[in-house]
């Protein structure tokens, strides 16, 4: 008798998205099918934390490197092997480990620890990813890492801060690093195709 695949998830992977050494810290709680790849897995995040993708990234997990490849990146011989991450399943690669690592904007060089939490039944035949928590606002992109973030609310909330105008005029507006809204992030997700 042929054995029948698993094609769909059968359960969900809840994982916690923090930002490394932020304080106070900026986190994400999600709920994924269990056969996310690495490709959907970026996507996520992305939304969740509240990047705009306009950089680099890679998943460190069990000291291997995934991401995207580029045969004719100059810098591909000084990096660690980088191992294509399209059609690798987030489950597969994890195997028993709960703990792995994301960097996004190797200038930045935003590091994320990400943490399988729990395994969830799967109540629906159909999954779609789902935030169910998280606290503060992301930084903005290109602000200069976790140093230059700081150094950004500072003058941003300062108006006597020899800084202060042109952050402004840099941002755009005011900025609350408090500011997170589920609701709007839950809208954006609905957007990625499972």
């Amino acid at each position: 008798m042929k054995k029948v695949s698993q094609i769909g998830p059968q359960s969900l992977l809840q994982l916690r998205i923090e930002l490394e050494h932020s304080n106070p810290s900026i986190w994400r709680s999600v709920l994924v099918p269990d056969n996310i790849t690495l490709v959907k897995l970026h996507r996520v995040i992305q939304e969740v934390m509240g990047w705009y993708d306009y950089h680099l990234h890679e998943f460190i997990i069990d000291h291997r490197h995934y991401g995207i490849v580029d045969p004719n990146d100059p810098n591909l011989d000084l990096a660690p092997k980088l191992i294509n991450e399209k059609r690798k399943n987030l489950v597969k690669v994890l195997g028993q480990k709960k703990l792995f690592e994301y960097i996004y904007d190797y200038g930045d060089n935003w590091r994320h620890t990400i943490t399988l939490e729990n395994t969830l039944p799967l109540t629906s035949a159909r999954s779609s990813v789902v935030c169910i928590g998280g606290e503060m606002a992301c930084p903005p992109e290109d602000v200069g890492g976790l140093g230059g973030y700081f150094e950004f609310l500072e003058a941003m909330t300062d108006p006597q801060h020899e800084e202060h105008e042109s952050v402004i005029q840099w941002w755009g507006e005011a900025f609350d690093p408090r500011a997170f809204d589920i609701i709007l992030v839950n809208e954006k997700l609905k957007q990625i195709k499972l």
